[in-house]
């Protein structure tokens, strides 16, 4: 934290005062950086000023009282409302997913009375060639197949574009 004086000479209590104000931010869990206070008095009227980046956004507050305590409180209140709308925007972004999970969730969960259904397809006895064929392009696809060679219930998994696992279970 830089704090500069225009026409002002900085005290330690004015200092500790701004450090204790600016230290209400940590609750938002953001990390300020290139912070710089800069404050003034001109005639009766006190300035403050901060310029500083989050997020790699630039983020400025200023604030004209005629005292400099409650200038500073200002100051910090006007950038803590900036921190929090910054924050509110990136959390409602991401609200309408997080809704449909629970949608989705909830009824899976609230029907335990319901037997879990088995399905079991027609195993084809093929090569570990032929089951690479018939292995989709995709990453995660799967061939279940019975080993033509050992008569063993084999699993073949693309696991990305280039590589191919066997799992023998």
């Amino acid at each position: 934290m830089k704090i500069t004086g225009r026409h002002l000479v900085i005290t330690p209590a004015l200092r500790h005062h701004i450090e204790s104000r600016f230290e209400r931010l940590v609750r938002y869990e953001v990390k300020l950086s290139h912070l710089a206070v800069i404050l003034g008095v001109s005639k009766l009227q006190h300035r403050a000023e901060v310029v500083c980046t989050m997020q790699g956004k630039r983020i400025q507050a200023k604030a004209l009282t005629q005292e400099m305590y409650a200038t500073i409180d200002q100051l910090v209140d006007r950038l803590e409302t900036q921190i929090r709308k910054h924050k509110e925007r990136r959390t409602n972004h991401k609200e309408p997913a997080k809704r449909l999970v629970r949608k989705v969730l909830r009824p899976a969960l609230e029907k335990k009375d319901e037997e879990i259904e088995c399905i079991r397809p027609a195993r084809a006895t093929l090569t570990l060639e032929d089951a690479k064929r018939r292995l989709d392009s995709l990453p995660g696809s799967l061939v279940v197949f019975t080993s033509l060679s050992s008569g063993k219930l084999q699993i073949l998994q693309r696991v990305d574009r280039d590589r191919v696992v066997l799992i023998d279970p």
